[in-house]
């Protein structure tokens, strides 16, 4: 039942996040989101300082700071609100979440693997190659249907 729970759970995550996929595609104006909105809107910085009710050399920090990714999330959010946006947050794997639990699992299985075939060829009882994919394929199975959280234990992160 608790693996179904879980599978259900990745499933309903990744399909939240797949609207936010094409986005990643997209680049920041060369300019930074605030500037660029807040011009093509015929806003001016003290106008906009109004309406933030905070002074037109905030306005020109913010900008700054959003250029240099300094910005925290909370001064964005008040910025978007006074340009009538709504600021979107999201982090967005590189890869469909399901893929990242095979891939991770499958490194965490090859490096046990290895280890336990490492000791058994010191002692003359070496598997064969079949036999080493076999044994890698059930361990990716048990681990990816056990606590996932066992998979990033370790310094090896992916990457």
């Amino acid at each position: 039942m608790a693996n179904k729970f879980k599978k259900l759970m990745i499933e309903q995550v990744q399909e939240s996040l797949n609207s936010f996929s094409a986005l990643t595609k997209k680049t920041v104006p060369s300019k930074g989101w605030i500037r660029t909105l807040r011009e093509a809107l015929g806003m001016s910085s003290a106008a906009l300082a109004s309406r933030v009710d905070c002074s037109g050399s905030n306005i020109a920090s913010f900008e700054r700071r959003e250029h240099k990714k300094t910005i925290t999330l909370k001064a964005l959010e008040k910025v978007a609100q006074a340009m009538n946006c709504k600021l979107v947050y999201c982090l967005v794997p590189l890869e469909p979440l399901e893929q990242q639990l095979q891939n991770r699992a499958r490194l965490v299985a090859q490096k046990q693997i290895r280890l336990i075939n490492h000791s058994m060829k010191l002692e003359q009882q070496a598997l064969s190659s079949k036999q080493l994919q076999q044994q890698e394929d059930e361990l990716v199975q048990e681990l990816l249907q056990g606590n996932l959280k066992k998979l990033w234990n370790g310094k090896d992160m992916l990457g």
